[in-house]
């Protein structure tokens, strides 16, 4: 009898706890396996930003100043979004895919006979001309989220200030996608979201750097660094633009670099723009 009750409460208990996680929406983040190609970093400070006053001159004045910043521990996606998975979650979200992507002849994703795929040949590479919102939804299908600017900063540099995700030595070719024309190379300015591993981060994440500008949460201001919050920090909680990290294949060294901040309207495509997931270390 005590055996019966025993695996009867423990039946119960698991159905209980099944259904907090789906009425809080916390089921999602086992859809298709989250985990999977995700990288965790570990709780932990790092040092964001950089000094401009150096012998080359580099840096801008939104990357100062340099500060301590103390983030949980999170997962980030090992490889950039691609062409085959956003294709999927376009498919399922038809609706709104217009407002996701916009297709056009450079896009590494096609629209035929009203189905989303990847180009041929292009399954493995990033996707792009995504939109902020597009990379926002495509995450929270994913039960996942945007990593936020600090996350991203600390998964490309870790914690000894790097210049470049695979040190401070300047790019080339063997690298990062680096100094490339559409124009003449087509699609192949582009990697596979996998390879290059000479330009890993510190944490084997690849392509921090070259390949597309990744989105992330924040909205952008360029004097955020000012902001006393040194612990999980997320940015304004509004504003006219969204940061992107990272460069993109065209871009020169300088906007390589693992502290360099662009921004864009969430609502605006560009060709290279594309992005990564992250999630909480639950």
């Amino acid at each position: 009898m005590q055996k019966f009750l025993k695996n009867s409460i423990t039946k119960l208990t698991l159905l209980v706890f099944n259904y907090v996680l789906l009425v809080s929406g916390c089921a999602s983040v086992f859809k298709d396996g989250s985990n999977e190609n995700m990288i965790m970093i570990p709780e932990g400070p790092f040092t964001m930003g950089f000094a401009i006053d150096n012998e080359n001159e580099w840096g801008d004045m939104d990357e100062e100043p340099v500060h301590k910043v103390n983030l949980s521990a999170y997962w980030i996606d090992k490889y950039e979004v691609t062409s085959t998975s956003f294709s999927k979650f376009l498919n399922e979200n038809k609706k709104e895919a217009h407002k996701f992507i916009e297709i056009t002849p450079a896009v590494t994703v096609q629209l035929e006979g009203n189905v989303y795929k990847p180009r041929k040949g292009l399954e493995n590479y990033p996707v792009n001309r995504v939109s902020w919102f597009g990379a926002d939804a495509y995450c929270r299908w994913k039960g996942k989220r945007l990593p936020t600017e600090a996350e991203w900063e600390k998964a490309a540099r870790g914690t000894d200030q790097r210049i470049f995700p695979w040190g401070n030595e300047f790019p080339d070719n063997s690298r990062v996608t680096f100094r490339r024309k559409f124009k003449e190379k087509g699609f192949q300015v582009m990697e596979p979201v996998d390879g290059m591993v000479k330009g890993i981060s510190p944490y084997g994440v690849h392509h921090m750097a070259g390949n597309v500008w990744e989105w992330v949460s924040d909205w952008f201001d360029a004097s955020v660094y000012k902001d006393e919050n040194r612990v999980d920090p997320k940015g304004p909680e509004s504003g006219i633009s969204k940061v992107l990290r990272g460069g993109n294949w065209y871009y020169k060294a300088y906007y390589m670099r693992t502290t360099y901040r662009f921004n864009e309207r969430p609502d605006i495509f560009k060709v290279w723009q594309g992005f990564r997931c992250a999630r909480n270390d639950w």
